[in-house]
């Protein structure tokens, strides 16, 4: 006999119209395991988006609860896809009413409201007002094919001891990205390093171990805005690799994650190397997924720098076209369902964030910054 089917996981999005939120949307309707009940959004575009769609329009997260007390409406999950100052609030309200919820990165604006987070989730855990809800963070990099195939041949330990790192992210945003939305302009919620770092930082950290030392330098301001534009940060990790990593949203350049890989669908793909990772026995170059090793045996001349070098793409047989949110809803049911832990919970999106927040104070001070050790 099959297996019988479970019911599908009713999900609600908090900030359903925004760019990220929408593509939640869809994924959610795509997938057979999970059933949009309702969105939150306190705009006259949630009301328009809920009655295109034929569900129910709650205004705010409260208004929302009050429904699924009173029986109104079914929610067992939320994700939540608001402005960053918003996150942990949401989160920690979801938290003391029992919703499994993904909160989108960043985790929180600063490390002290993730660790309010984390706080709450192990009261409720210890049955403090909640039901030990799990939380997951929005780093969906982490399913993103590329990522993955990355981690397994890290693993392996073909390319020897990882010694270094480079990687860049760089484009051009249009002006009406900042104008329609004030918080994207805004210290403390915007700027590239906490809207954009924070995807490559929790990268790293995914493929190398926890960040240990960061120093940052800001490049020119060109649109008058507070938040920074560009950034060249070096990173020392605890296992001893060190890296560089240029941030811009401010120039015209292929150079980016969205762009490399496709990831995003609004955005053109030019497949250009972004990351570039060097081992004493091999480097390999994404999303390319090139991986350069000496053809002589180790030790020996042949697999020096006076020998040949060769390039295997065998790697990019891994490679396929599932979306990273399609992966990364499927994580949040089975998180829901008791099936597994997430691949990135709350406290691995706090650190990715101490990371972050770290490279401002860098930004900020001049002076390299240790990273805080959270959890």
């Amino acid at each position: 006999m099959s297996a019988p089917l479970l019911p599908p996981v009713n999900i609600t999005v908090i900030g359903a119209t925004g760019l990220i939120g929408r593509r939640h949307v869809s994924h959610i309707i795509s997938e057979p395991s999970t059933r949009l009940t309702c969105i939150v959004e306190p705009t006259s575009a949630g009301a328009q988006l809920a009655e295109e769609l034929s569900i129910p329009h709650y205004p705010s997260l409260e208004s929302l609860l009050l429904a699924v007390g009173a029986n109104e409406v079914q929610v067992d999950a939320a994700i939540i896809a608001t402005p960053n100052a918003t996150h942990v609030p949401l989160g920690i309200l979801c938290v003391k009413h029992g919703l499994t919820c993904l909160i989108e990165k960043p985790l929180a604006v600063d490390a002290a409201s993730a660790k309010a987070l984390l706080q709450a989730m192990q009261a409720g855990a210890a049955g403090v007002g909640a039901n030990g809800a799990k939380v997951l963070t929005g780093h969906h990099r982490r399913h993103n094919s590329y990522i993955r195939a990355a981690k397994a041949a890290l693993d392996t330990g073909v390319l020897g001891e990882v010694i270094a790192f480079q990687g860049v992210w760089a484009l051009l945003k249009d002006l009406p990205y900042f104008n329609d939305f004030a918080w994207r302009r805004t210290k403390g919620s915007g700027g590239p390093v906490l809207i954009n770092l924070i995807h490559e930082v929790d990268n790293l950290r995914y493929l190398f171990g926890d960040v240990e030392r960061v120093f940052a330098e800001k490049g020119p301001h060109t649109r008058g805005f507070e938040v920074e534009e560009t950034v060249a940060v070096t990173l020392r990790f605890c296992g001893g690799l060190v890296g560089t990593f240029v941030l811009s949203d401010a120039v015209a350049s292929p150079w980016n994650w969205e762009m490399a890989t496709g990831e995003n669908p609004l955005i053109e793909k030019t497949a250009q190397t972004v990351y570039t990772i060097m081992g004493t026995k091999g480097s390999l170059s994404l999303p390319e997924m090139r991986l350069w090793t000496y053809e002589g045996e180790a030790g020996n001349v042949g697999s020096s720098w006076l020998g040949k070098l060769k390039m295997d793409e065998a790697l990019r047989t891994q490679i396929d076209d599932e979306m990273p949110f399609a992966r990364q809803l499927r994580d949040l049911v089975d998180v829901h369902r008791g099936v597994k832990e997430p691949v990135c919970g709350a406290l691995e999106g706090a650190r990715s964030l101490a990371v972050v927040e770290a490279v401002i104070k860098s930004l900020e001070s001049g002076m390299p910054v240790e990273i805080e050790k959270i959890g």
